[in-house]
């Protein structure tokens, strides 16, 4: 009789993950779910604008003026770059996105150059 029970009980959970393990993936395949990653995706991307810019803004644009050839040092763009990262880390944390991990903490940087060099061009 204990056997019959234990053997419903571990069916019972069976179905039950199954049941929410296919509920998951029918959102996660979803319209809506798509929606809210390429959202939280947009707000990641902003906070980074936001952040090389507010870094070129406290930092950068102040060495710059001081120097005759207007040029930072490869040790001033490696603290400006962090300071940037810093900064944008921040700023999505305050709209409720992990920043590192919804674009990748690998990728940041690569962002992070792509923004200032389409800075630089325009």
């Amino acid at each position: 009789m204990e056997a019959l029970r234990s053997m419903g009980f571990d069916l019972g959970v069976t179905v039950l993950g199954t049941v929410i393990g296919g509920l998951w993936t029918a959102f996660k395949a979803s319209d809506g779910f798509r929606r809210l990653r390429r959202r939280r995706y947009r707000k990641a991307l902003l906070a980074l604008e936001s952040g090389v810019e507010r870094t070129y803004q406290a930092y950068v644009k102040a060495i710059k003026a001081g120097r005759s050839d207007g040029r930072l040092t490869e040790e001033e763009k490696a603290r400006a770059r962090s300071m940037a990262r810093m900064r944008a880390v921040k700023l999505a944390k305050a709209e409720g996105v992990d920043l590192l991990r919804t674009i990748g903490a690998d990728y940041v940087d690569v962002w992070i150059g792509r923004i200032i060099g389409r800075r630089k061009r325009s």
